[in-house]
Formats: structure tokens, C-alpha cells, sequence
């Protein structure tokens, strides 16, 4: 009996056992690439062209005119004022123009307002002489400009103020300006010179022996001092053939209108800072 109970377990073990060797293995996880995401294409961005700058063009120069007449109440005339100063025709090709022409109107403008101030003085002048029977003259001022020099880099303007109020000597004012010709700024005597003190002992050098001063100074007239101490550096202009500097008229005992220096460029290269 004990063989008998024995016998079925042993055989259902026996059968599990069998069936477990013959069950097939699990397949083993195959790695799978990732799939590479294709690349696109990033279009090359397009170069915008650089506009070639179109150069300035020299300026065609013209004029402006600043004029009044002043009368007394008995409609005599007093005082007459003419300026005259340079204008730039063509602003649209020349953009230093447009800044230069700003200046001279400006300065018109203003000369003008002096005018009007100078008019009380002289108008009471013309009073006095009519209530005492003297003569009177009217007085004048006349102002004219050119253009001296002008390149790439600069342009010069010289211009002469003329002043009559019946004097013995009338009385004439030497002024200049210099411009960038590119930008129409202006320009002083430090942007010409690289070393202005060396430049400056040149030009007194040149006015002390200058003709007029030289005989002044001989005579005893003047002296060496004098004359340095007149000379303001801003009181020049250029030309085709180098600089030229003045004294101004009044400025020393005897002148009456300016006395002018030319130096040419060639004398003052190693201290010029313009070509």
C-alpha cells in the first residue's frame, strides 16, 4: 500500500520536471536604434550689399547778402550796412553746405543786429550836427568775402570789413574762417598745427620782418613786443601758395588796416598737421 501512494507523486513530479526542460527559453531584448532625426538644411542668410558711398562734390559756391539802410525822421540817411558772405549752391551733393551756410547766416543775422544797435548812436550824432549846423557824414560798412583755398579737407574763407563815419582814415577789418570740408565744422589754428608754439615763434618771426613793421621797429615806432603780443593765432587763411596771417588794423599804433605774413607751406611743414 505504502508503493502504491508513492507512485502518483513521484510521477507528477516527474511530468513538471519534464515539462520545465522542455520550455522554450524567452527571447533575449533586442536593442533597438534610436532613429538619427534627418537634418535639415539651415539656408545660408543672404548678404545685404554695402551701398558704395557716393563722394561729395566740390561745392559751387554763390553768395548772401545781408543789407539795411537806416534814415533819421527828416528820412536822411544815416547808416547804410551791405554784408556779403559765401553761400553753397548745392547742398544736396555737397553736405558741408548745408553747415557752412548755417554759419555765415547766422553771422549775417548778427551783424545786422549790431547795425541796429550802432543806428541809436548815429542817428543822436546826426541830431546834434544838424541842430548845430556841422557837416555829417553818413556812416558805411561794407562787408566781402572769397573763397582762398579749398581741397578734399579744408576750405578758407578770407573777408574784408570796410567802415567809413567820415574819419580821416577809414577803417578795414581782415577776417577768415576755415572749414572741414567734409562736415562744414569749423576750424581753428590748433587743428593746422601739430606743435603750435614752434609755428607761432615763425609767424612773429615773419611779421618782425616784415617791410612796414620792420621799419616801424627800426624807427622806433613799435617794438618787438608789441608786436608779439598783437598777433592773435586765429587770424589767418590759406592759399594756393602756403598761409597767410595779419595783424589786424588798429591793433598797433599807425595801421590803419591790416598788415598780412605770408609764410609758404614748405616753412612750416615739420610743425603742420595739414597736408
Amino acid at each position: 500500500m505504502k508503493r502504491n501512494k508513492l507512485f502518483p507523486a513521484a510521477l507528477a513530479l516527474s511530468l513538471a520536471f519534464a515539462l520545465t526542460c522542455c520550455a522554450k527559453p524567452a527571447p533575449a531584448p533586442v536593442d533597438t536604434a534610436a532613429p538619427t532625426p534627418a537634418a535639415t538644411a539651415t539656408p545660408a542668410p543672404e548678404a545685404t550689399p554695402t551701398p558704395t558711398p557716393v563722394p561729395a562734390e566740390p561745392p559751387v559756391w554763390g553768395e548772401q547778402a545781408f543789407r539795411r539802410t537806416f534814415t533819421a525822421g527828416d528820412g536822411t540817411q544815416v547808416m547804410s550796412v551791405s554784408y556779403t558772405l559765401p553761400m553753397v549752391q548745392n547742398t544736396d551733393a555737397c553736405p558741408a553746405g548745408t553747415a557752412i551756410n548755417a554759419w555765415y547766416q547766422t553771422e549775417g543775422h548778427n551783424r545786422l543786429m549790431e547795425a541796429e544797435e550802432q543806428y541809436e548812436m548815429v542817428v543822436a550824432d546826426y541830431d546834434v550836427s544838424t541842430d548845430a549846423g556841422l557837416p555829417f557824414t553818413a556812416t558805411v560798412q561794407e562787408m566781402t568775402s572769397r573763397v582762398t583755398y579749398e581741397d578734399e579737407a579744408v576750405i578758407s574763407v578770407a573777408r574784408e570789413w570796410y567802415l567809413n563815419s567820415g574819419g580821416a582814415y577809414p577803417t578795414v577789418f581782415r577776417l577768415s574762417e576755415q572749414f572741414d570740408a567734409q562736415t562744414g565744422s569749423q576750424l581753428g589754428f590748433a587743428d593746422f598745427f601739430s606743435d603750435t608754439d614752434a609755428a607761432l615763434e615763425r609767424i612773429v618771426s615773419a611779421f618782425l620782418a616784415q617791410g612796414e613793421i620792420s621799419r616801424a621797429i627800426s624807427s622806433g615806432a613799435l617794438s618787438e613786443e608789441q608786436v608779439r603780443l598783437s598777433f592773435q593765432p586765429e587770424h589767418f587763411y590759406l592759399t594756393e601758395e602756403g598761409y597767410t596771417f595779419w595783424l589786424q588794423g588798429g591793433d598797433l599804433p599807425a595801421l590803419h588796416s591790416p598788415v598780412e605774413a605770408a609764410i609758404p607751406y614748405d616753412q612750416l611743414e615739420d610743425v603742420s598737421a595739414h597736408g
